[in-house]
């Protein structure tokens, strides 16, 4: 009896371990993106994130002087 129920149950539930890896990685992947996203688009609405690049681009842009 209980290997019909469990096939009736294997058979209403569809999971086994390979697709709840799979929905968890895609759903990881999205809010990896969308946080991405919300980073490169954050400095056109904000105000406060206006010149922040600006000002970590000509930090990394300054030549150390030479010893010659």
């Amino acid at each position: 009896m209980s290997l019909a129920t469990s096939g009736a149950a294997a058979g209403i539930v569809l999971f086994n371990l390979t697709t709840g890896i799979t929905a968890v990685a895609g759903v990881m992947l999205t809010v990896f993106v969308l946080v991405m996203l919300a980073f490169a688009v954050a400095p056109l609405f904000s105000s406060t994130w206006i010149g922040q690049q600006d000002v970590a681009s000509t930090a990394g842009s300054r030549a150390e002087p030479s010893d010659d």
